[in-house]
């Protein structure tokens, strides 16, 4: 299979509302047993929904039946498919915010994360902590709104690459440089330091409505997919209006 265009999937959770008892048979038994220990209903409701997602989205890229995946993880946590006879089986990453869900798969190591638009309380002692210098200082320029969003989107930006990876904590968020003005298209400008490692991964902005999403796929250049998932791509179900 091939996916040189990446695609980016993204849905919420009230579009499924009344649905999520239907969609349980389509998980595996694990999954279904993740589910039921969610105590609150709508992280529940968050986690179905993902992982519907995914088993749709990767059957369609795969041409497995959705139902029949089976997924293992690396060492660093971060899941796989591990389907018998998947030569070349997608890379995909999952992320979510309130009642947002968003999916990125690729055919090379790929992260996403998204961050509802919102006040950010302790922006400026978190960037003062996470941040590299340039960062904090596009961050502690502005005010408001602005601030927020600024702070976000150069969160986002370090998530998806620590996703991508797989190294989450393994590494430190100030040691993911990226481009923090607005004004300019995202990216990496160093990996604890090491230029030529940043050049190897592309970042690219989705337009989600009320939140900041950010993609990292490590090769040179991607083309972006955006659609959103609704009931109606699960087939026999009435479509969002």
């Amino acid at each position: 299979m091939s996916l040189r265009v990446l695609r980016l999937r993204w849905s919420f959770v009230p579009d499924f509302s009344g649905l999520m008892e239907t969609f349980l048979p389509r998980l595996s038994a694990e999954e279904q047993q993740r589910a039921i220990r969610f105590r609150i209903s709508e992280a529940r409701q968050r986690f179905i929904l993902a992982r519907v997602m995914l088993r749709h989205q990767l059957g369609n890229a795969s041409g497995v039946v959705p139902e029949s995946l089976s997924f293992a993880t690396g060492k660093h946590g971060k899941p796989f498919l591990d389907t018998p006879g998947l030569d070349h089986p997608p890379h995909f990453n999952l992320t979510h915010s309130g009642g947002l869900v968003a999916l990125a798969i690729a055919d090379d190591e790929v992260g996403i994360d998204i961050e509802n638009v919102r006040a950010v309380a302790m922006a400026q002692r978190l960037a003062h902590r996470f941040f590299s210098p340039e960062e904090r200082k596009h961050v502690f320029e502005l005010e408001g709104e602005a601030r927020d969003r600024a702070f976000l989107r150069i969160w986002t930006q370090k998530e998806a690459y620590l996703k991508a990876t797989g190294l989450g904590v393994g590494m430190p968020l100030r040691g993911v440089e990226t481009e923090p003005n607005p004004a300019k298209p995202p990216g990496l400008r160093a990996i604890a330091g090491d230029r030529e490692e940043a050049a190897r991964w592309t970042l690219l902005e989705a337009d989600i409505p009320g939140a900041l999403c950010t993609v990292a796929v490590r090769r040179p250049a991607a083309t972006l997919e955006i659609k959103r998932f609704t009931p109606a791509d699960l087939g026999g179900l009435p479509a969002v209006q």
